[in-house]
């Protein structure tokens, strides 16, 4: 039922809507999470096991969609700067309702409604879970997310081939999207540190606004601060140990196909350590020479 004219026509004008000049959040991201969220939703058993073929669609509509016009600025940024973005959304998941709305609007253009000949009961359904699914991106909804998904998901529900309930789907959805979002950290190391890369310099980048305006910097993002970006194994480490490593054990606990991206995750997490306990093994060393020179210039 899908006008395959109308989708090329959407995903061209989509690609288009990110930004090249962001270091992280541009167009190789958004296909980077499309194509993740796909693999882990066909590989971990989930579609078509679990997902209808419009719940699938409506979950890769939300991967390419996620980072629409990202300004390569956070949502505190924009809400402590009063961005007409974030007076627009009322502060609310500024980032996430704006690609939403910019996404969706476009989605309803004649030229780009590439969904038109579904049921008017379908199209509905698809737009509901395309906006949870983006809002639950914004990591101010991480902990929501994983504690429903560990609490109203059970092993058992997706190992017995129970049909779930459309409440239980919609979690399972957004857990899936937060995996894909932050998958990077299952990529092999090159990849994986690459990204952490783009990510500290678009960090930096908001840091170096945030002094133009005599504002502190946010965490993370203060470029002359030694070590305080992402691509430092110590942030790294906190990192994977709070959001990520839970996540996923929670994910596969329930999809064991997954396996391999717990694997590759552990694998990133000791390149991490092994990056902090070298800053710390020279910061050590640093502290030893500087204590003897003293010693040898006050003798």
């Amino acid at each position: 039922k899908l006008e395959e004219d109308k989708l090329v026509v959407f995903l061209m004008q989509v690609e288009a809507g990110y930004l090249v000049d962001n270091p992280y959040h541009n167009n190789a991201h958004a296909a980077d999470v499309m194509q993740r969220l796909t693999t882990i939703l066909t590989s971990g058993s989930v579609y078509p096991a679990i997902l209808s073929d419009l719940e699938f669609l409506s979950c890769i509509i939300a991967a390419v969609i996620h980072d629409f016009d990202h300004h390569g600025k956070n949502n505190n940024f924009l809400i402590n700067t009063a961005d007409p973005l974030a007076v627009t959304h009322n502060d609310k998941h500024v980032l996430e309702n704006h690609s939403l709305s910019m996404c969706l609007r476009l989605l309803g253009l004649p030229a780009t409604n590439f969904i038109e000949r579904l049921s008017a009961q379908d199209r509905k359904s698809l737009r509901v879970t395309v906006i949870n699914m983006v809002l639950a991106t914004d990591m101010a909804e991480h902990f929501r997310v994983t504690n429903q998904f560990s609490q109203k998901l059970s092993p058992e529900d997706v190992r017995g081939g129970r049909e779930l309930s459309e409440d239980k789907k919609q979690v399972l959805m957004e857990m899936a999207i937060k995996l894909a979002d932050l998958g990077h950290t299952t990529l092999p190391q090159t990849a994986h540190v690459a990204w952490v890369k783009g990510l500290q310099e678009e960090f930096f980048l908001q840091g170096d606004a945030e002094r133009m305006l005599k504002f502190v910097a946010s965490p993370l993002c203060n470029r002359r601060k030694f070590r305080n970006g992402p691509a430092s194994g110590e942030n790294q480490m906190g990192f994977f140990e709070v959001i990520c490593k839970p996540m996923y054990s929670s994910w596969i606990a329930r999809f064991p196909s997954c396996l391999p991206l717990e694997q590759q995750l552990a694998a990133n997490f000791e390149y991490w350590t092994l990056d902090a306990k070298k800053a710390t093994d020279a910061a050590r060393e640093r502290h030893h020479r500087d204590s003897l020179t003293k010693i040898i210039v006050n003798n």
